[in-house]
């Protein structure tokens, strides 16, 4: 898929200054990053929805001893 973007100046120059000496095509570099963004997105989306069941959950009064046997 082709995608335009339009970047800030400041972050066209972090970009090729990044990029500068890299062997890898700047469009890979790009999709890598997007990928990253992305799986760390849903990373702190999982996470906000564990901590909010923590607070719900109950624990049994034999639960230490159940972890045991």
């Amino acid at each position: 898929m082709k995608i335009t973007v339009d970047l800030s100046k400041s972050l066209e120059k972090e970009l090729k200054k990044t990029m500068k000496g890299e062997i890898m095509p700047m469009s890979s570099f790009i999709e890598e990053a997007i990928g990253h963004y992305i799986k760390e997105r849903k990373r702190k989306r999982i996470a906000k929805k564990a901590l909010a069941l923590v607070g719900k959950a109950k624990v049994s009064p034999n639960a230490l001893k159940e972890l045991e046997e």
